[in-house]
Formats: structure tokens, sequence, C-alpha cells
């Protein structure tokens, strides 16, 4: 999904790797953080399947270069097919965060009280951040993105709420 992204954000403008990697961290709330090293990668392989070019090296003094890169026509052509095809649902249950919990109650290993709290923790502090973010935000398309993942983690907190109330470590 990065590659696409990554695409999205070409199409928008041109970019070197470190501004694709803050534009799609901003563009997601700060709710999927990157590592530059994937950006880079991503984008090595973009621009080998033709998806993407160099537009410009911009020389740099005590740092490496800085590429800019531009989506290319077959890489609009790319993420036009993929923005236009139904998105498949991502099963709850392939998230650790999931996981976890399910295979502690089967398993007996360590504590089950415990492991809520720190999932119920974890979560609040998602909130909490994504509160202070949210004043900061003034794109709605950033806004929207904000809100999905707001709506996301209530429902987690909602499964942990359950699942202790159907468990032995509620």
């Amino acid at each position: 999904m990065l590659r696409y992204a990554l695409l999205g954000l070409l199409a928008a403008e041109p970019r070197h790797g470190y501004d694709l990697k803050g534009a799609f961290e901003a563009m997601l709330a700060h709710a999927w953080p990157v590592n530059v090293g994937q950006v880079y990668s991503t984008l090595a392989r973009l621009e080998r399947d033709g998806l993407v070019r160099c537009r410009e090296v911009i020389v740099q003094e005590s740092l490496p270069d800085r590429r800019v890169y531009e989506i290319t026509e077959l890489g609009l052509k790319e993420l036009g097919r993929w923005l236009e095809a139904p998105s498949a649902l991502t099963s709850p249950a392939r998230q650790e965060f999931v996981l976890k919990p399910l295979l502690q109650q089967l398993t007996g290993i360590g504590d089950g009280g415990e492991l809520l709290w720190r999932q119920r923790q974890g979560l609040l502090e998602i909130l909490a951040d994504l509160d202070q973010l949210g004043d900061a935000i003034n794109e709605p398309a950033d806004r929207l993105a904000r809100e999905a993942t707001v709506l996301q983690v209530r429902a987690l907190l909602e499964w942990l709420d359950r699942f202790a109330d159907t468990s032995d470590v509620g």
C-alpha cells in the first residue's frame, strides 16, 4: 500500500524521499509512521518499474544529493487503476492487537488482565495524541484520515471491553 501512497503523493507534486515520508505521515495523522529506508526502497522499485522517475538531483554540500521524483504516465495509470478498484477489508484477526489477547487466553502465558490494561493504555495514548493533533490539522483530507483513525481506535477499545467481559481476565 505504501507504493500507492507514494504514487498519489507524487501525482500531487514532485518530492524527494524525506518530503514523501513527512507528507505520508501527516496525511495519515501520524498514525502510520514509516521508515525513510522503506520510502527509498519503494521509490527504487517504482523507478525500476517505470512508475516514477528522477526529475532532478539537488546537490548538497555536507549531505547526500537529494533526488526529486515525479510520477510517470504509467504511474498515473497504475494509480488510477488502484484507486478505482474496491479495497479489500483487512481482517481484524490479522492485527497483532487482536491476536495477543486471544493467544494469551489460549496459552495462559502472562497476565491477561495486565495485557488488556496495557493494550487499553496504548490506545488511550493514541487517542490523546490524535486529540492534540486535531487542532493543528487544516486540510479536510487530513482531518478525515485522523477521524478514521479515531474511529478505529474507539472500535478497538470497545472490542477490548467485550473481550474482558467474555473472558476470565477482565
